[in-house]
């Protein structure tokens, strides 16, 4: 049996109650804010230590590597939010070398490099892009064996990076994509090391120093785009 509505009929008090009803429904959904969303930040953990076992890198209790990251490894950037225990371990005996609890900027690329004598030293990864036809570089000493302050000079050409900390990321610098550079100790012309880079226009890097001796003083570099 079909069954009709007519608004005409009903009773005036009825339909002044579906009307205000309705307005109400309408402003409250009028007054609903959309939900804040929290850009998460990146992070990227590097086993930049010559000497050391493949390293697990976990966020809390999270293991993020999928295999075991030898020396040059990383995990790649992923994406995390707000504070986390960071943590490296000898992946073959679960042995913690390093683990502190860090803070991570919402929007902001991070790295954390582990190094020789078991420290970790974290960076703020810049993603300004460079100028047209020029590559990004900005380097770090880790290396133990150079444990002072150091120059990278543009090979055959001026100092790039003067008197950098050990430990200490260096500003960024836009170069040509065929550049080469030495590194020397500070305010010195002694060359400790030659590095030739593979770099590509458009990219930015960091170039790290590495090595816990003479013979095992080198140099790698992490692709940050």
């Amino acid at each position: 049996m079909k069954t009709t509505f007519d608004l005409k009929a009903l009773k005036p008090l009825s339909f002044s109650l579906i009307i205000a009803l309705l307005l109400t429904i309408s402003f409250t959904s009028c007054k609903k804010s959309a939900p804040v969303v929290t850009p998460a930040s990146a992070l990227n953990a590097i086993n930049a230590a010559v000497t050391s076992s493949p390293q697990d890198f976990y966020l809390d209790n999270t293991k993020v590597n999928a295999s075991p990251l030898a020396y040059t490894q990383s995990t790649g950037y992923f994406t995390t939010t707000g504070s986390s225990q960071v943590t490296f371990k000898t992946s073959s005996t679960g042995v913690v070398n390093n683990s502190f609890l860090a803070t991570f900027t919402p929007g902001q690329y991070d790295s954390v490099y582990f190094t020789d004598d078991g420290s970790v030293v974290a960076t703020i990864d810049d993603r300004t892009a460079p100028q047209a036809g020029k590559a990004r570089v900005r380097f770090i000493n880790l290396s133990s064996y150079v444990n002072a302050n150091v120059d990278f000079l543009i090979a055959g050409g001026g100092t790039l990076v003067s008197g950098l900390l050990y430990k200490t990321p260096s500003a960024y610098n836009d170069v040509t994509a065929t550049s080469a550079f030495t590194l020397n100790s500070a305010g010195t012309s002694t060359v400790l090391l030659n590095i030739h880079p593979t770099l590509a226009v458009g990219k930015i890097y960091t170039i790290y120093i590495a090595g816990t001796t003479s013979a095992t003083l080198t140099y790698n570099v992490v692709t940050e785009n």
